[in-house]
């Protein structure tokens, strides 16, 4: 994997975690903005790790 990979994953989980801070203090709405934030980042990190695993799978065929 690659350092965007890895930053990827870490900013998603930082900010489920900045989105859970917000969601205790009350402010909903950007609580859900830091969220979906947080989706993105897990779904294009996911996207590029599924992606590299792809790849290399049809190489070994």
């Amino acid at each position: 994997m690659k350092a965007l990979d890895y930053f990827l994953i870490i900013c998603a989980i930082a900010l489920l975690g900045l989105s859970y801070f917000f969601h205790t203090k009350g402010n909903y709405e950007l609580a859900a903005l830091v969220n979906l934030c947080a989706f993105v980042c897990g779904g294009v990190g996911g996207a590029r790790i599924g992606g590299s695993i792809h790849k290399k799978n049809q190489e070994n065929k």
